[in-house]
């Protein structure tokens, strides 16, 4: 695996635009959908061993499939967003079933957390597979997890680190806001990178997945 080649590569004026462009659609509701869609297929293309990046061709399907990864996000927080939305609603009564309430808050970001710590190998899944099902095969995902544990943690600590970065940015005047939305994108691009790389060595992938029209390589 080797990030910094990536890094390099993703500076290329011939595919910095494509994450540029959906670093700054990322935080505008629908049109991010094409922003997820493209990490799905960049994903898949690393898969079966390409560094190059999608194009922004056949856009009605990478808005597609935007939507159904969101749908995996959703399932993967609902638990967290649950127990957030209880202990909100108990702050809201009396003093009493507030001081549970708060507690409640609390333990629902250590849930989120726990439960997120997952999805980077629900993502590589469902990016090759395209199956909801295996996408939520906690045990098989579980598994891989082992396999690459200690690279993995690493990188999803990694990951947090920077998405903080990322959401202290939002708050530079003018600029802080786009600033923050393609720094964003491109953490997820890199990180994406990184977990499918992770993903290819466990016993988790299994298809080798023919190149897709619309994606180009370095040598196209």
């Amino acid at each position: 695996m080797d990030i910094i080649s990536f890094v390099r590569f993703t500076f290329n004026t011939r595919y910095m635009t494509r994450w540029i462009y959906g670093g700054l659609i990322l935080y505008i509701p629908v049109l991010n959908f094409f922003s997820l869609g493209f990490l799905s297929k960049a994903s898949r293309l690393f898969i079966i061993g390409g560094m190059g990046l999608p194009t922004w061709q056949d856009r009605y399907d990478t808005w597609i499939e935007g939507i159904k990864l969101l749908f995996i996000f959703i399932l993967y927080g609902a638990i967290p967003f649950f127990m957030f939305s209880c202990g909100f609603f108990l702050t809201t009564l009396t003093s009493f079933t507030a001081f549970f309430g708060n507690i409640i808050i609390k333990l629902s970001y250590v849930v989120l957390l726990i439960c997120s710590f997952f999805l980077p190998f629900a993502f590589a899944v469902f990016a090759e597979k395209m199956d909801f099902k295996n996408a939520l095969e906690f045990e098989n995902i579980i598994k891989g997890i082992k396999e690459v544990i200690v690279e993995y943690t690493a990188g999803y600590i990694g990951v947090l680190i920077l998405l903080y970065i990322c959401m202290l940015i939002i708050r530079i005047p003018y600029i802080g806001f786009i600033a923050s939305s393609v720094l964003t994108y491109y953490v997820f691009l890199i990180s994406s990178y990184y977990f499918t790389e992770l993903y290819k060595k466990t016993t988790l992938t299994t298809l080798i997945i023919p190149e897709e029209s619309g994606t180009e390589t370095p040598g196209t």
